[in-house]
């Protein structure tokens, strides 16, 4: 009886031991990192509502970490779901108010709505947490020139010019302001140049020239109709990406055209077809344009 009993103790012990195993197996599995690299994954293969389950049940798990409240507010972002995102992004900056990147996240979601006001609050928090980032500056800049306080704007963006000063968005972004200002062609056309000479891809047609500035012999329309003859073919694709950096969307796959919308870093995109070096993206609002690859490395 004695040996039975023992046989049968040893055989519970194994049987509870296993049970631990599965039970430590089954929390490893569900760890928060575990179901955002799961959403992730769904992400990537455009299974939106598997990620947004994964991302949620992140949330359930660790309530206070930033990443998971991030990844959902991006989610809701690709869903069309702005106040959905909002509630996220604002959740972060609960736990954590000097999470920079997030006050940029949220000045963007604000931006989109023509919330100006909230946006620039909130980039100048992102500015005031982290002033050595020059896309950060650029943000600012912008949003500014969108209120009209075209001087404050260039601030900003000289402030990005000087801290990157091979940074070619951010003299694009200052040829675009001063193109604007009467009797500063000259300004714009410099800055233009310095464009062309560090990221020609990202040089658009050249709106502070005017047709009593170009040589007679060069017709208006040679660039464009080059261009297009020479357009690659789309191919079809149907994948999100989590972008990279910032980047105009182009009406063909060519910087020369004109541009047709603008996407941010840190937001998922989905690519409908690739050209060459260019992405064919379908923006919120239904519009189809182009960005180069690099945008989505």
């Amino acid at each position: 009886m004695m040996g039975k009993r023992s046989l049968i103790n040893q055989s519970g012990a194994m049987i509870v031991a296993g049970a631990m195993i599965l039970i430590v197996a089954g929390c490893h599995h569900t760890s928060p990192d575990d179901l955002l690299a799961e959403g992730d994954a769904d992400m990537q293969a455009t299974k939106l509502a598997d990620a947004e389950t994964a991302y949620q049940q992140a949330v359930k798990i660790a309530p206070n970490d930033p990443r998971v409240h991030i990844a959902l507010g991006n989610l809701y972002i690709f869903e069309h779901k702005p106040g959905d995102a909002q509630v996220e992004f604002m959740k972060v900056l609960e736990i954590d108010p000097k999470n920079a990147a997030t006050h940029v996240a949220l000045g963007n979601l604000y931006n989109d709505q023509s919330q100006r006001g909230l946006a620039e609050n909130q980039y100048r928090a992102a500015v005031a947490l982290e002033p050595d980032r020059d896309s950060y500056h650029l943000d600012l800049g912008e949003v500014l020139r969108q209120e009209g306080k075209t001087a404050e704007a260039e601030d900003q963006i000289r402030t990005a010019i000087g801290l990157s000063p091979k940074n070619a968005k951010a003299h694009l972004a200052l040829a675009n302001l001063l193109a604007t200002e009467p009797d500063r062609a000259a300004e714009a056309n410099a800055e233009f140049d310095e464009v062309r000479a560090l990221d020609a891809k990202l040089m658009p047609a050249p709106v502070a020239t005017t047709a009593a500035t170009l040589p007679a012999e060069a017709p208006a329309t040679t660039t464009a109709s080059a261009a297009g003859a020479a357009a690659p073919q789309v191919k079809p694709l149907n994948k999100l990406f989590l972008l990279t950096k910032n980047s105009p969307v182009y009406q063909n796959p060519d910087t020369t055209s004109s541009t047709v919308g603008q996407v941010r870093r840190k937001k998922y995109v989905h690519v409908t077809g690739i050209a060459g070096d260019y992405l064919q993206i379908k923006l919120k609002n239904g519009t189809i344009g182009f960005i180069p690859v690099a945008a989505a490395e």
